[in-house]
Parts: C-alpha cells; sequence; structure tokens
C-alpha cells in the first residue's frame, strides 16, 4: 500500500529573509524557480511603467493549480500559489503543491478536493499575513490529509452510474477543472481560491510555464489588456 504524498513548498515568507523549500522535488524546483525568474523580471519591468496607483504584486489572488507532467518531469501537480516577500521586502511567490505520478493519479480524488484547495489555501495566506515562522507553516502543511483516491459509493450511485444517470460527485468550486483535466495532455488549470475575498476567475494554460502566465497571475493590469484573453474582469480595476 502507498503511502500518502506530503504536501512540499517553496518560496519566500515575511518571518525569513532567505529562500525557503521543504519536500519540493528537484525537478519541480528548477522549472518553478526559473518560471518565478522570469515573471519576476518581466514584472518589475512593467512595474516602473505603471502608474502610481496601481495594483500591486502583493495584491494578487491566491490561486488553486493543477498541472499535467511537464518537460523533465512525470509528475501531476495539485497545489496552491500566492504573492509573498521575505523580511526585507523582497517580493517573490511562496507555492504548496503534492505530487501524483500519472498511474497513481485519481480523477475523484481531484474532484473531491475542493475542501482540501480552500484549507491549503487559507493556511499559506495565514502564514504570509501574520508572519508565521517556515516551521510553523510546515507542521501545518504535515497536517493536512488528501481526499481520498476515490470516494465511497452506495448501491443506488453505482446504478445510477451504469444506466447513465448518476452525476460524478464533486466539490472544487470550479467544476470544469475536474471534468476536463487531462494528465496526458498538456494543460494546466488555475483559479482563485476565494479565501482572500476575491470572487471566482478561471484561466487555461497550454505548454510550460511562461512570463505571460505569471503576469496573467500576479499582474491584473496586464492581464485585462485587450488581445491578451485576461482573466481579470473590469471590476478588478
Amino acid at each position: 500500500m502507498s503511502q500518502t504524498p506530503a504536501i512540499g513548498w517553496y518560496g519566500k515568507l515575511p518571518s525569513a529573509g532567505d529562500f525557503l523549500k521543504r519536500r519540493f522535488p528537484e525537478m519541480l524546483w528548477q522549472q518553478w524557480t526559473q518560471w518565478f525568474q522570469v515573471g519576476l523580471m518581466n514584472w518589475q519591468k512593467n512595474d516602473q511603467q505603471r502608474p502610481q496607483g496601481e495594483r500591486q504584486f502583493g495584491n494578487a489572488p491566491v490561486w488553486n493549480f493543477v498541472v499535467p507532467p511537464m518537460l523533465g518531469s512525470q509528475l501531476v501537480q495539485m497545489g496552491c500559489l500566492l504573492p509573498a516577500r521575505d523580511n526585507v521586502g523582497r517580493q517573490y511567490p511562496v507555492c504548496a503543491l503534492v505530487t501524483f505520478s500519472p498511474q497513481n493519479w485519481s480523477q475523484p480524488r481531484l474532484a473531491m478536493a475542493g475542501e482540501w484547495y480552500q484549507h491549503l489555501g487559507r493556511g499559506l495566506l495565514h502564514a504570509v499575513r501574520n508572519h508565521h515562522s517556515a516551521e510553523q507553516l510546515d507542521q501545518m502543511l504535515l497536517s493536512m490529509t488528501l481526499p481520498p483516491p476515490a470516494p465511497p459509493q452506495d448501491t443506488k450511485s453505482d446504478i445510477l452510474d451504469v444506466i447513465g444517470h448518476g452525476d460524478r460527485p464533486g466539490n472544487l468550486s470550479w467544476r470544469q477543472v475536474a471534468d476536463c483535466f487531462d494528465p496526458q495532455q498538456y494543460t494546466s488549470f488555475w483559479w482563485t481560491n476565494q479565501t482572500d475575498g476575491y470572487p471566482l476567475y478561471t484561466h487555461v494554460h497550454s505548454g510550460n510555464f511562461t512570463g505571460q502566465l505569471f503576469s496573467m497571475l500576479f499582474d491584473p493590469a496586464a492581464g485585462s489588456k485587450p488581445g491578451r484573453h485576461g482573466l481579470y474582469p473590469p471590476m478588478f480595476e
């Protein structure tokens, strides 16, 4: 019987002065680090051109995500991402995730992960806002349990499934994620966690992480420009 995977995390916290990493797979760490570096470089360049009073990096939402295996990796990733900074104010994201091999992947687990995403996003946001130590955040993440690979079914539900009338159970705020995510495809899904007060916003991204994706998530002003397929409607302004 395989063990339940533990949540790994990487990034910065206001309580520390350096990068923090716990149980974050090395291959994934390299990919996320490169993406953060490129994204922050572009964000800082654009920040110099923004009028005073524009939205700041730290005001971006908490994002849920599910990512298929990318180049150099054979792991499905589920987790949350949000803006943070270190104790001298240098801005940097913090990301927490759990990984699965495609063979151990379970669509019902994703469909029933709504409360898990909420708990994870709330815990990360609380740690950033309240200057929790790395140890405090790590203990919280280690205490979390994942949804089961498949929900229990009763006889009535089994019969309905056989005749085609059973709705698959799920508690995600964005139902399309569970319906459309495929670890064999190259498409990741991103949607706001909503524990920070933001309404539901969604984004579908194809391919590896890009600077444009980073701007879409962390820079509402750039994400809402015409022709950029922005996910931020006018109410964000």
